[in-house]
């Protein structure tokens, strides 16, 4: 398997996200709740909810300002419904469209970020969006990241991931992770990446927009990397060697 091609392939965002061949940990987050789940996605890909498109444009004025410019636009309109709205959406077809409150928001929110000399040298002296594959060593799956940044710091590779949250003190932060798989996805991207240290950066989405800085520590990765080699066994059984049908998964326990 000729990694650097695809390496190279992968930075382009359609073929990222269009590929099949290599997995990536929020598609493990979609097999954690079923095979069907992923085999849904898989063949129906997913909607784009407003939660998504405010994540995306975040995320985009943190890491790729002028990709930001080009793609994100508001809307100025009260409700996304209506006439105006579908002309709107059909002019800037292929683009994110936020409202305008939320326009505001992705930048107060960045400019929170940069003000916090800790969070600004976290994002200072690497690159943003960096893609990965790879062969998983023990189950032998292909594997995929694309990281939000990766950092250079005398010589060792720390990957940095950026989050929206609804609270970003440690305990409910703590939940939010169990919920949606951090750990997991902490993990896959540092043994993948081949790096030395996981951060989160987490800020919440309303005013005052408060921000949490957590090293990933080794308990929390061991957890994250029991699930996730766990979920590529199971992906493995489902759609590499399909030794179980999809269509016969069920779950049996006592309550």
């Amino acid at each position: 398997m000729d990694f650097k091609k695809h390496i190279e392939l992968f930075k382009n965002d359609s073929k990222y996200y269009g590929d099949k061949n290599f997995i990536t940990s929020s598609q493990l987050g979609k097999l954690s709740h079923s095979p069907a789940k992923l085999e849904y996605y898989r063949l129906y890909g997913q909607d784009d909810t407003n939660a998504l498109l405010f994540g995306r444009a975040f995320h985009m004025n943190v890491l790729e300002r002028e990709k930001f410019k080009e793609d994100v636009i508001a809307y100025e309109g009260a409700t996304k419904r209506g006439k105006a709205w579908e002309e709107f959406k059909q002019e800037n077809e292929g683009k994110t469209i936020i409202t305008k409150g939320e326009m505001r928001n992705v930048t107060i929110m960045r400019n929170k970020l940069r003000s916090i000399p800790r969070v600004a040298e976290l994002l200072t002296g690497g690159e943003a969006e960096v893609v990965n594959c790879w062969q998983d060593s023990d189950t032998g799956v292909f594997c995929k990241g694309k990281a939000d940044y990766i950092k250079n710091d005398n010589g060792r590779k720390i990957i940095v991931d950026i989050k929206t949250t609804q609270d970003h003190k440690e305990y409910p932060f703590r939940g939010s992770c169990n919920k949606y798989g951090y750990d997991r996805q902490s993990a896959f991207y540092l043994d993948g990446f081949e790096a030395d240290e996981f951060w989160f950066i987490v800020i919440e989405k309303t005013e005052p927009f408060d921000i949490g800085v957590y090293m990933c520590g080794d308990e929390f990765l061991n957890s994250g990397r029991d699930k996730y080699k766990g979920l590529l066994n199971v992906y493995n059984d489902y759609f590499i060697k399909q030794d179980k049908e999809i269509t016969d998964y069920y779950i049996e326990t006592i309550l």
